[in-house]
């Protein structure tokens, strides 16, 4: 049997009002799995096939090459491979069904994607995920992977119809590359909001506090600043709360979750299907998390869950109109870290008003929904930007 990797989706909604008399036909690289969190490619793929006719071109060697466990020579050996292959069954599948755009999530997809797109003659759309360059620099990249992501990026957003990305921070580094502003747009990471409620109802305050507070850090664990900030907890942050006493259990939740010995006051339960479901039943969700790029999924899931927080100050960085103190507890330290757990844990008002304070920034500017207009303008090839939609 031939494996195409083939996945064809319809609109579910042909009579929505929010949809052109046309939908269009879109390529959408990769095809990602349906996830119970708002990460961004299963939201933007969801989202699209909802109003258009979308391809899904599968990328099955994503967990090798995309892997840090895995050897680097053989990452190294089979990624121009796979980039060669991917373009080439991204050709076959786009003219087959007869896609008029292709849709690519990050840089590396774009690579075979913007082949497809210039064999094809078809527009080219680049969601970023934000500058690769500042993320490069915030991971300690030594000078030749900075020069070599700045090639990259450089070297897609000159030849792409459009480059998405995922703050204004992130499209400021994008013209700083030389790359033409009328071209960059900006789409926040977002969640959607009626799916959250659908699936834990809306925000209420705990029924009291006789059980043992449950402290929540989730996320994928091979991504490297997830891990950092695990070893964190795990060897600085756990045996700080039991020296003050402070009572509690500190839950891990996500994928690769590394073998490792981990503190009493630490218990990993590992992939949960029902991410919201746990963020709801923490006292308070934990962000220790020093760097990387962009909006942190886990914030925005947390805020819109309803559930007080606590962050590092990179973390809070990430979305401006956060106010430490206002939607969130922020820490510029290791100490101030444990500091702000200990106070939010004794302090029920204070932390409730917070996380009722962040929800409403949600619904304020981070609701998928409201930006609907400006993905639709993106994937119709509009020359007017709707407002918010501009870098």
């Amino acid at each position: 049997m031939r494996f195409t990797g083939e996945i064809v989706m319809n609109r579910q909604s042909p009579s929505d009002p929010k949809m052109g008399d046309e939908p269009a036909r879109v390529l959408f690289i990769p095809q990602a799995k349906e996830a119970t969190t708002s990460e961004r490619t299963p939201m933007l793929l969801r989202t699209l096939k909802e109003r258009h006719d979308v391809i899904g071109l599968s990328a099955p060697w994503d967990r090798i090459l995309y892997d840090p466990s895995r050897a680097k020579w053989l990452r190294a050996l089979l990624y121009p491979v796979d980039k060669a292959v991917l373009g080439i069954r991204g050709i076959l599948l786009a003219r087959r069904r007869g896609a008029g755009i292709v849709f690519c999530e990050t840089a590396h997809h774009a690579l075979a994607g913007l082949f497809v797109a210039k064999i094809l003659g078809i527009r080219c759309v680049w969601d970023s995920h934000g500058n690769g360059v500042l993320f490069y620099r915030s991971l300690g990249k030594g000078p030749l992977s900075i020069r070599m992501i700045t090639w990259l990026e450089r070297f897609l957003g000159q030849r792409v119809d459009v480059l998405v990305t995922v703050s204004p921070i992130d499209a400021e580094a994008y013209k700083g590359l030389g790359l033409s502003p009328s071209k960059i747009r900006v789409l926040p990471l977002c969640v959607r909001l009626s799916d959250i409620d659908l699936a834990v109802g809306t925000p209420t305050p705990p029924e009291d506090g006789s059980e043992t507070p449950i402290l929540l850090f989730f996320g994928s664990f091979r991504y490297e600043p997830n891990l950092e900030a695990l070893e964190f907890v795990n060897d600085v942050l756990a045996p700080s709360l039991e020296r003050n006493g402070v009572r509690c259990e500190i839950q891990i939740a996500g994928r690769d979750i590394p073998p490792m010995a981990f503190h009493p006051l630490v218990r990993p339960i590992g992939f949960v299907p029902d991410i919201y479901g746990c963020i709801r039943s923490a006292t308070l969700c934990i962000v220790p998390v020093r760097r990387g790029v962009g909006v942190l999924t886990k914030v925005l899931d947390s805020m819109a869950v309803g559930t007080p927080l606590v962050l590092t100050r990179f973390a809070a960085d990430g979305i401006p109109d956060l106010r430490p103190g206002v939607h969130a507890y922020v820490a510029g330290s290791d100490e101030d870290f444990l500091r702000a757990i200990e106070r939010a844990l004794t302090n029920d008002g204070e932390r409730r008003a917070m996380a009722d304070a962040a929800r409403r920034l949600v619904e304020r500017r981070f609701d998928w929904d409201s930006y609907l207009p400006q993905l639709e303008a993106i994937i119709d090839g509009s020359s007017a930007v709707p407002e918010g939609a501009g870098a």
